[in-house]
């Protein structure tokens, strides 16, 4: 008897993504890189909608959460937001720089970092890959980008504008993107060997 408690079943659980960053730093900065480059793509695939494009952002953000953990999707999206901040062309429909940030998509954009980080950590200890659980975190995640992209628009444009183009919009596409989430994390984490939760 050492005395130190086994970690449990529910603490012990790791993603995908996290498992394979565990090994080397480089294999770190690799999957730090592809999800950058996922969450550009997906920036770009837009449907023009003023003040706010409705994009394929939210389904790779969150994605990137759940097959990577709270700590590795921070890492992520902070490196995402931050070279898109500095020059790069990587937000929706190739904008850049700090006026993003302050315009109508900046409350989104903040929304991005907090929501993959709260997905990353329910995943890792909650929902442990079980579907219900899952599908829920994935939809607070949606919720919480809504919230907050609402939020920052409210305040410079008002409430009753911020509900009728920056939250009714995209509520249909938030429930089509979990679904997709869902799909594709059960799918990685089965092709990755990830043992069923219990």
């Amino acid at each position: 008897m050492t005395g130190v408690a086994s970690p449990s079943p529910a603490s012990a659980f790791r993603p995908a993504f996290a498992r394979l960053a565990e090994n080397t730093p480089a294999w770190t900065a690799a999957v730090v890189v592809i999800a950058v480059a996922l969450i550009a793509w997906s920036a770009q695939l837009t449907i023009p909608m003023e003040p706010v494009p409705i994009t394929l952002q939210s389904y790779a953000v969150l994605t990137v959460g759940a097959l990577s953990g709270a700590r590795l999707a921070f890492l992520a999206l902070v490196a995402y937001v931050g070279l898109g901040l500095s020059g790069l062309h990587l937000f929706a429909g190739g904008r850049t720089g700090f006026e993003v940030l302050a315009g109508p998509s900046g409350g989104y954009v903040v929304g991005f970092i907090v929501a993959a980080v709260l997905v990353g950590w329910l995943q890792e200890n909650y929902a442990r890959l079980r579907i219900l659980p899952l599908f829920g975190a994935i939809l607070l995640g949606h919720a919480v980008i809504m919230a907050l992209g609402a939020g920052w628009l409210a305040w410079q444009k008002g409430l009753a504008f911020a509900i009728e183009k920056g939250t009714l919009p995209f509520i249909p596409g938030a429930v089509f993107k979990s679904i997709g989430v869902l799909a594709t994390v059960i799918v990685v984490e089965r092709l990755a060997g990830t043992p069923r939760a219990r």
